[in-house]
């Protein structure tokens, strides 16, 4: 699903440098590091509003000319139905 030639990842790293996140050529979340002292510099949530933004950030990088992955599921077809058993006297 690449153009030739755009295949290489894409890092984006937080602006406190504490995280960092890949993408690979079709968006799709390939990696994910923290800086050594991330838990001593930050809080859970805060790391958890950090990673996010990055995530989005790093997703939204992607390249144009990169036809975006298929996001619809083929079409089900229901199932046919079950046949009445008859049962025999005996």
């Amino acid at each position: 699903m690449t153009t030739a030639g755009n295949t290489a990842p894409i890092t984006v790293t937080s602006a406190d440098g504490l995280v960092s996140a890949v993408v690979d050529s079709s968006g799709k979340l390939v990696g994910l590091e923290f800086a050594p002292d991330t838990f001593e510099q930050t809080d859970p949530a805060e790391l958890a509003r950090t990673v996010l933004d990055v995530i989005r950030r790093a997703g939204s990088d992607t390249p144009p000319g990169i036809d975006p992955p298929t996001r619809q599921l083929p079409p089900v077809r229901p199932p046919r139905p079950t046949p009445k058993r008859v049962r025999r006297s005996r």
